[in-house]
Protein backbone atom coordinates (compact mmCIF):
# COMPACT_ATOMS: atom_id res chain seq x y z
CA UNK A 1 0.00 0.00 0.00
CA UNK A 2 2.49 2.41 0.57
CA UNK A 3 3.98 1.86 -2.70
CA UNK A 4 0.88 2.14 -4.10
CA UNK A 5 0.61 5.79 -2.09
CA UNK A 6 3.63 7.23 -3.56
CA UNK A 7 3.49 6.35 -6.81
CA UNK A 8 -0.50 8.06 -6.46
CA UNK A 9 1.45 10.76 -5.14
CA UNK A 10 3.76 11.48 -7.76
CA UNK A 11 1.46 11.29 -10.23
CA UNK A 12 -0.73 13.80 -8.98
CA UNK A 13 2.16 15.60 -8.22
CA UNK A 14 3.56 15.65 -12.19
CA UNK A 15 -0.17 16.24 -12.92
CA UNK A 16 -0.89 19.09 -10.97
CA UNK A 17 2.69 20.34 -11.74
CA UNK A 18 3.02 20.04 -15.39
CA UNK A 19 -0.05 18.79 -16.78
CA UNK A 20 -2.13 21.35 -15.85
CA UNK A 21 0.32 24.18 -16.55
CA UNK A 22 0.51 22.35 -20.45
CA UNK A 23 -3.17 22.25 -20.45
CA UNK A 24 -3.38 26.17 -19.39
CA UNK A 25 -1.23 26.76 -22.43
CA UNK A 26 -2.58 25.01 -24.87
CA UNK A 27 -5.79 26.51 -24.19
CA UNK A 28 -4.38 29.78 -24.22
CA UNK A 29 -2.79 29.69 -27.73
CA UNK A 30 -5.50 27.70 -29.12
CA UNK A 31 -7.89 30.96 -27.77
CA UNK A 32 -5.47 33.31 -29.54
CA UNK A 33 -5.27 31.52 -32.31
CA UNK A 34 -9.01 31.56 -33.54
CA UNK A 35 -9.43 35.10 -33.24
CA UNK A 36 -10.64 36.73 -36.31
CA UNK A 37 -8.14 38.94 -38.49
CA UNK A 38 -8.93 42.04 -41.02
CA UNK A 39 -8.11 40.99 -44.15
CA UNK A 40 -5.92 43.65 -44.89
CA UNK A 41 -3.24 42.34 -42.73
CA UNK A 42 -2.59 39.42 -45.72
CA UNK A 43 -1.72 42.13 -48.10
CA UNK A 44 1.61 43.76 -49.27
CA UNK A 45 2.16 46.85 -50.53
CA UNK A 46 1.37 46.44 -54.17
CA UNK A 47 -2.23 45.20 -53.06
CA UNK A 48 -2.90 47.98 -50.75
CA UNK A 49 -2.33 50.70 -53.76
CA UNK A 50 -4.31 48.09 -56.21
CA UNK A 51 -7.26 47.75 -53.90
CA UNK A 52 -7.51 51.64 -53.83
CA UNK A 53 -7.15 52.21 -57.38
CA UNK A 54 -3.12 53.65 -56.98
CA UNK A 55 -0.72 53.07 -59.49
CA UNK A 56 1.98 51.32 -58.47
CA UNK A 57 5.73 50.77 -59.41
CA UNK A 58 8.77 48.79 -58.33
CA UNK A 59 12.66 48.87 -58.43
CA UNK A 60 15.39 47.46 -57.34
CA UNK A 61 18.79 49.89 -56.29
CA UNK A 62 22.44 48.26 -55.73
CA UNK A 63 24.53 50.38 -53.38
CA UNK A 64 28.52 50.57 -53.83
CA UNK A 65 28.79 48.18 -51.13
CA UNK A 66 26.34 45.97 -53.04
CA UNK A 67 22.93 45.86 -50.93
CA UNK A 68 19.67 45.19 -53.55
CA UNK A 69 17.22 47.75 -51.77
CA UNK A 70 13.31 47.92 -52.65
CA UNK A 71 12.26 51.35 -53.95
CA UNK A 72 8.19 51.91 -54.33
CA UNK A 73 6.89 54.17 -56.44
CA UNK A 74 3.59 56.26 -57.31
CA UNK A 75 3.55 58.16 -60.21
CA UNK A 76 2.28 61.70 -59.78
CA UNK A 77 3.24 64.66 -62.26
CA UNK A 78 4.54 67.08 -59.31
CA UNK A 79 7.28 67.15 -57.69
CA UNK A 80 9.17 64.16 -56.31
CA UNK A 81 8.75 63.15 -52.64
CA UNK A 82 11.27 60.37 -51.49
CA UNK A 83 9.71 59.06 -47.81
CA UNK A 84 12.60 57.69 -45.89
CA UNK A 85 11.18 55.24 -43.26
CA UNK A 86 12.03 54.52 -39.15
CA UNK A 87 14.41 52.86 -37.00
CA UNK A 88 12.93 48.85 -37.81
CA UNK A 89 10.04 49.84 -40.35
CA UNK A 90 9.26 49.57 -43.83
CA UNK A 91 7.95 51.56 -46.66
CA UNK A 92 4.60 50.07 -45.02
CA UNK A 93 4.47 52.06 -42.42
CA UNK A 94 3.15 55.26 -44.97
CA UNK A 95 0.12 53.13 -46.65
CA UNK A 96 -1.18 51.34 -43.51
CA UNK A 97 -3.29 53.89 -41.98
CA UNK A 98 -6.86 52.73 -41.51
CA UNK A 99 -8.48 55.28 -39.78
CA UNK A 100 -7.23 58.53 -42.15
CA UNK A 101 -5.63 59.20 -45.44
CA UNK A 102 -1.89 57.43 -44.88
CA UNK A 103 0.59 59.65 -45.75
CA UNK A 104 2.23 58.06 -49.30
CA UNK A 105 -1.87 58.44 -50.37
CA UNK A 106 -2.33 62.06 -49.24
CA UNK A 107 0.91 63.42 -51.11
CA UNK A 108 -0.19 61.62 -54.22
CA UNK A 109 -3.61 62.63 -54.08
CA UNK A 110 -2.32 66.46 -53.55
CA UNK A 111 -0.23 65.58 -56.93
CA UNK A 112 3.31 64.68 -55.83
CA UNK A 113 5.24 61.63 -57.38
CA UNK A 114 5.72 59.84 -54.70
CA UNK A 115 8.81 57.40 -53.60
CA UNK A 116 9.12 54.74 -50.92
CA UNK A 117 12.71 53.32 -49.99
CA UNK A 118 13.15 50.68 -48.14
CA UNK A 119 16.32 50.58 -46.61
CA UNK A 120 18.82 47.41 -45.79
CA UNK A 121 17.56 45.88 -43.12
CA UNK A 122 13.90 45.66 -44.21
CA UNK A 123 12.56 42.49 -44.83
CA UNK A 124 11.65 44.28 -48.37
CA UNK A 125 15.02 44.78 -48.82
CA UNK A 126 17.34 41.68 -48.14
CA UNK A 127 19.25 41.12 -51.56
CA UNK A 128 23.13 41.60 -51.96
CA UNK A 129 25.60 40.87 -54.95
CA UNK A 130 27.38 38.30 -52.66
CA UNK A 131 26.28 38.37 -48.88
CA UNK A 132 23.10 36.25 -47.77
CA UNK A 133 21.41 37.74 -44.94
CA UNK A 134 22.58 34.63 -42.78
CA UNK A 135 25.71 36.11 -42.82
CA UNK A 136 27.33 37.80 -39.94
CA UNK A 137 28.81 40.21 -42.58
CA UNK A 138 25.18 41.10 -44.14
CA UNK A 139 24.65 42.39 -40.76
CA UNK A 140 28.01 44.31 -39.81
CA UNK A 141 26.24 47.77 -40.52
CA UNK A 142 24.52 50.99 -38.81
CA UNK A 143 22.97 53.97 -39.71
CA UNK A 144 26.47 55.54 -41.06
CA UNK A 145 25.83 52.90 -44.06
CA UNK A 146 22.29 54.43 -44.55
CA UNK A 147 23.74 58.36 -44.95
CA UNK A 148 26.60 57.31 -47.15
CA UNK A 149 24.86 54.32 -49.52
CA UNK A 150 21.49 53.86 -49.37
CA UNK A 151 19.73 57.34 -49.58
CA UNK A 152 22.04 58.43 -52.01
CA UNK A 153 21.74 55.30 -54.28
CA UNK A 154 17.61 56.17 -54.22
CA UNK A 155 18.27 59.54 -54.85
CA UNK A 156 20.33 59.12 -57.73
CA UNK A 157 17.70 56.46 -58.80
CA UNK A 158 14.97 59.19 -58.59
CA UNK A 159 16.64 61.78 -60.31
CA UNK A 160 17.79 59.74 -63.33
CA UNK A 161 13.70 59.48 -64.01
CA UNK A 162 11.98 62.89 -63.37
CA UNK A 163 12.34 66.67 -65.10
CA UNK A 164 12.57 68.14 -61.62
CA UNK A 165 16.03 69.13 -60.41
CA UNK A 166 15.83 68.42 -56.97
CA UNK A 167 13.83 66.13 -54.90
CA UNK A 168 12.18 66.71 -51.29
CA UNK A 169 12.92 64.42 -49.12
CA UNK A 170 10.71 63.52 -45.81
CA UNK A 171 11.54 60.87 -42.88
CA UNK A 172 9.62 59.59 -40.00
CA UNK A 173 11.96 59.22 -36.59
CA UNK A 174 15.11 57.70 -37.99
CA UNK A 175 13.99 58.40 -41.57
CA UNK A 176 14.36 62.10 -40.63
CA UNK A 177 17.83 61.61 -38.67
CA UNK A 178 19.18 59.62 -41.81
CA UNK A 179 18.30 62.91 -44.03
CA UNK A 180 19.12 65.30 -41.56
CA UNK A 181 22.68 63.66 -40.42
CA UNK A 182 23.40 63.22 -44.15
CA UNK A 183 22.90 66.80 -44.99
CA UNK A 184 25.31 67.45 -41.84
CA UNK A 185 27.97 64.78 -42.76
CA UNK A 186 27.86 64.83 -46.43
CA UNK A 187 26.76 68.27 -47.43
CA UNK A 188 28.46 69.04 -51.15
CA UNK A 189 26.99 65.10 -52.17
CA UNK A 190 23.53 66.07 -51.09
CA UNK A 191 22.93 69.68 -50.75
CA UNK A 192 22.79 69.68 -54.73
CA UNK A 193 20.44 66.77 -55.15
CA UNK A 194 17.58 67.99 -52.33
CA UNK A 195 15.67 70.75 -51.81
CA UNK A 196 14.22 70.11 -48.72
CA UNK A 197 14.83 67.70 -45.75
CA UNK A 198 11.16 67.14 -44.01
CA UNK A 199 11.85 65.71 -40.39
CA UNK A 200 8.79 64.07 -38.82
CA UNK A 201 9.39 63.13 -35.05
CA UNK A 202 12.89 62.72 -35.40
CA UNK A 203 15.55 62.45 -32.83
CA UNK A 204 18.89 64.58 -33.29
CA UNK A 205 21.72 63.41 -31.13
CA UNK A 206 20.96 64.78 -27.54
CA UNK A 207 18.69 62.36 -26.46
CA UNK A 208 16.05 61.93 -23.97
CA UNK A 209 13.46 59.77 -25.18
CA UNK A 210 10.83 58.69 -22.52
CA UNK A 211 9.71 55.75 -24.79
CA UNK A 212 10.01 52.20 -22.38
CA UNK A 213 10.40 50.28 -25.89
CA UNK A 214 13.23 52.88 -26.86
CA UNK A 215 14.95 52.35 -23.43
CA UNK A 216 14.73 48.79 -23.47
CA UNK A 217 16.48 48.90 -26.78
CA UNK A 218 19.20 50.74 -25.41
CA UNK A 219 19.27 48.57 -22.32
CA UNK A 220 22.76 46.64 -20.85
CA UNK A 221 20.69 43.30 -20.34
CA UNK A 222 18.79 43.34 -23.66
CA UNK A 223 22.06 44.29 -25.20
CA UNK A 224 23.89 41.70 -23.24
CA UNK A 225 21.47 38.46 -24.04
CA UNK A 226 21.48 39.60 -27.78
CA UNK A 227 24.97 38.93 -27.85
CA UNK A 228 24.76 35.70 -25.84
CA UNK A 229 22.26 34.53 -28.68
CA UNK A 230 24.22 36.19 -31.64
CA UNK A 231 21.00 38.26 -32.88
CA UNK A 232 21.97 40.18 -35.92
CA UNK A 233 19.01 41.44 -36.59
CA UNK A 234 16.08 43.33 -34.68
CA UNK A 235 12.39 43.65 -34.58
CA UNK A 236 12.45 41.23 -37.78
CA UNK A 237 9.17 40.53 -39.94
CA UNK A 238 7.61 37.07 -39.28
CA UNK A 239 4.86 35.77 -41.52
CA UNK A 240 3.67 34.26 -38.43
CA UNK A 241 0.23 36.25 -37.16
CA UNK A 242 0.05 35.07 -33.63
CA UNK A 243 1.42 38.64 -32.27
CA UNK A 244 -1.71 40.19 -34.25
CA UNK A 245 -4.01 37.55 -33.07
CA UNK A 246 -2.81 38.25 -29.70
CA UNK A 247 -3.72 41.80 -30.06
CA UNK A 248 -6.83 40.86 -31.17
CA UNK A 249 -7.55 38.99 -28.19
CA UNK A 250 -5.91 40.97 -25.54
CA UNK A 251 -6.76 44.52 -26.40
CA UNK A 252 -6.04 46.13 -23.13
CA UNK A 253 -2.76 44.39 -22.62
CA UNK A 254 -1.83 45.48 -26.09
CA UNK A 255 -2.70 48.62 -25.56
CA UNK A 256 -0.48 49.34 -23.24
CA UNK A 257 2.39 47.50 -23.92
CA UNK A 258 2.44 50.30 -27.15
CA UNK A 259 0.83 52.96 -25.27
CA UNK A 260 4.24 55.10 -25.40
CA UNK A 261 4.89 54.60 -29.67
CA UNK A 262 1.28 54.72 -30.32
CA UNK A 263 -1.41 55.31 -28.06
CA UNK A 264 -4.67 53.64 -29.40
CA UNK A 265 -7.27 55.23 -26.99
CA UNK A 266 -5.60 58.68 -27.59
CA UNK A 267 -5.59 58.15 -31.76
CA UNK A 268 -9.07 56.66 -31.52
CA UNK A 269 -7.82 53.84 -34.13
CA UNK A 270 -9.35 50.23 -33.43
CA UNK A 271 -7.75 47.11 -32.08
CA UNK A 272 -8.28 45.60 -35.58
CA UNK A 273 -5.95 48.56 -36.73
CA UNK A 274 -3.65 48.28 -33.90
CA UNK A 275 -3.08 44.55 -35.09
CA UNK A 276 -1.97 45.35 -38.99
CA UNK A 277 0.06 48.22 -37.54
CA UNK A 278 1.58 45.86 -35.59
CA UNK A 279 2.03 42.73 -37.90
CA UNK A 280 2.81 44.62 -41.24
CA UNK A 281 5.11 47.83 -40.27
CA UNK A 282 8.12 45.52 -38.62
CA UNK A 283 10.71 45.26 -41.33
CA UNK A 284 14.08 45.00 -39.27
CA UNK A 285 17.14 46.46 -38.44
CA UNK A 286 20.45 45.28 -37.51
CA UNK A 287 21.66 44.81 -33.74
CA UNK A 288 24.80 46.80 -34.62
CA UNK A 289 22.50 50.24 -35.27
CA UNK A 290 20.83 49.75 -32.00
CA UNK A 291 24.24 49.64 -30.81
CA UNK A 292 25.11 52.65 -32.79
CA UNK A 293 22.44 54.55 -31.26
CA UNK A 294 23.02 53.22 -27.88
CA UNK A 295 26.61 55.26 -28.16
CA UNK A 296 24.55 58.66 -29.62
CA UNK A 297 21.79 58.45 -26.90
CA UNK A 298 24.89 57.48 -24.09
CA UNK A 299 26.85 60.45 -25.37
CA UNK A 300 24.46 63.06 -24.37
CA UNK A 301 26.46 65.79 -26.90
CA UNK A 302 24.83 68.00 -29.33
CA UNK A 303 27.36 67.06 -32.03
CA UNK A 304 28.42 63.85 -30.94
CA UNK A 305 31.62 61.46 -32.32
CA UNK A 306 30.03 59.02 -35.19
CA UNK A 307 30.16 55.31 -34.27
CA UNK A 308 33.68 54.10 -33.04
CA UNK A 309 34.76 50.98 -35.39
CA UNK A 310 38.14 50.79 -34.04
CA UNK A 311 41.55 52.31 -36.05
CA UNK A 312 41.09 49.97 -38.89
CA UNK A 313 37.02 49.87 -39.29
CA UNK A 314 37.12 53.90 -38.58
CA UNK A 315 39.60 53.68 -41.90
CA UNK A 316 37.24 51.55 -43.75
CA UNK A 317 33.93 54.12 -42.86
CA UNK A 318 35.50 57.51 -42.10
CA UNK A 319 38.92 57.56 -44.33
CA UNK A 320 39.85 58.38 -40.90
CA UNK A 321 41.39 56.93 -37.66
CA UNK A 322 39.33 59.17 -35.13
CA UNK A 323 35.38 58.95 -35.64
CA UNK A 324 34.03 62.55 -37.32
CA UNK A 325 32.13 64.45 -35.39
CA UNK A 326 28.28 65.18 -36.18
CA UNK A 327 28.33 68.94 -36.94
CA UNK A 328 24.70 70.14 -37.65
CA UNK A 329 25.34 73.53 -38.19
CA UNK A 330 27.33 72.26 -41.48
CA UNK A 331 24.05 71.93 -42.94
CA UNK A 332 22.92 73.93 -45.91
CA UNK A 333 19.77 72.78 -46.76
CA UNK A 334 16.17 74.07 -45.69
CA UNK A 335 14.47 72.14 -43.39
CA UNK A 336 11.43 71.35 -41.67
CA UNK A 337 10.75 70.22 -38.16
CA UNK A 338 7.25 68.54 -37.49
CA UNK A 339 6.93 67.21 -34.02
CA UNK A 340 4.15 66.21 -31.47
CA UNK A 341 3.87 66.80 -27.93
CA UNK A 342 2.80 63.87 -26.89
CA UNK A 343 5.60 62.14 -28.41
CA UNK A 344 7.12 60.10 -25.71
CA UNK A 345 10.18 58.66 -27.82
CA UNK A 346 11.44 62.34 -29.36
CA UNK A 347 10.42 64.85 -26.79
CA UNK A 348 9.85 68.49 -27.55
CA UNK A 349 13.21 69.35 -25.16
CA UNK A 350 15.52 67.31 -27.32
CA UNK A 351 13.71 68.20 -30.87
CA UNK A 352 14.26 72.33 -29.45
CA UNK A 353 17.68 71.34 -28.77
CA UNK A 354 18.03 70.14 -32.60
CA UNK A 355 16.66 72.67 -33.64
CA UNK A 356 19.75 75.46 -32.23
CA UNK A 357 22.01 73.12 -33.52
CA UNK A 358 21.17 74.07 -37.11
CA UNK A 359 21.72 77.48 -38.94
CA UNK A 360 18.42 79.37 -38.32
CA UNK A 361 18.34 80.70 -41.61
CA UNK A 362 17.69 77.08 -42.91
CA UNK A 363 14.66 75.87 -40.75
CA UNK A 364 12.14 77.10 -42.93
CA UNK A 365 9.27 75.42 -40.71
CA UNK A 366 9.08 74.58 -36.86
CA UNK A 367 6.36 73.09 -34.97
CA UNK A 368 6.63 70.62 -32.20
CA UNK A 369 2.76 71.50 -30.57
CA UNK A 370 1.33 69.21 -32.66
CA UNK A 371 -1.58 67.14 -30.54
CA UNK A 372 0.11 63.93 -32.02
CA UNK A 373 2.62 60.75 -30.55
CA UNK A 374 5.38 59.05 -31.83
CA UNK A 375 3.28 56.47 -33.99
CA UNK A 376 0.48 59.19 -34.64
CA UNK A 377 2.16 60.79 -37.29
CA UNK A 378 1.10 57.63 -39.74
CA UNK A 379 -1.26 56.16 -37.97
CA UNK A 380 -3.40 58.81 -36.08
CA UNK A 381 -6.89 59.67 -37.10
CA UNK A 382 -6.45 63.04 -37.04
CA UNK A 383 -2.98 63.76 -39.04
CA UNK A 384 -3.36 67.24 -37.70
CA UNK A 385 -0.25 67.99 -39.66
CA UNK A 386 -1.33 67.42 -42.88
CA UNK A 387 -2.21 71.26 -44.20
CA UNK A 388 0.78 72.37 -42.80
CA UNK A 389 2.80 69.59 -44.50
CA UNK A 390 1.50 70.42 -47.87
CA UNK A 391 2.24 74.64 -47.30
CA UNK A 392 5.46 73.60 -46.71
CA UNK A 393 6.33 71.33 -50.03
CA UNK A 394 4.65 73.85 -51.75
CA UNK A 395 6.66 76.53 -50.96
CA UNK A 396 10.01 74.25 -51.09
CA UNK A 397 9.59 71.61 -52.92
CA UNK A 398 10.46 72.95 -56.50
Amino acid sequence: MPIVQSIKTKAFYIFKCVLIPIGIWYAFVFHIELAELPPIIHNNFKQDCHDKGIRFEEYTVTTDDGYILSLYHIPGSGPPVLLVHGLSNSANCFILNQCARPPAFFLSDSGYDVWLGNMRGSHLSRGHTHLNSSNDDYWDWTMVELIRYDLISFIKFIKARTEYEKVALLGHSQGGSVILWALAQHPDMYSQYISIGILIGTPGAYINTQSLYIKLLLSDTFHFFSKIFSVNVISDWTDDLFLAKFIIRWPKVAKWICKDMLDMDFNKGTIEDLSVYIHRMRGGTSFKNIEFWTHIVNAKERNPLMYDYGKEGNLKRYNSIIPPRIDFSRVETKIAFFGGELDFAVIQSDSRILKESLNSEIVVFYNDTYHEDHGGFVFGCTMSYYNDLLEVLGKHSN
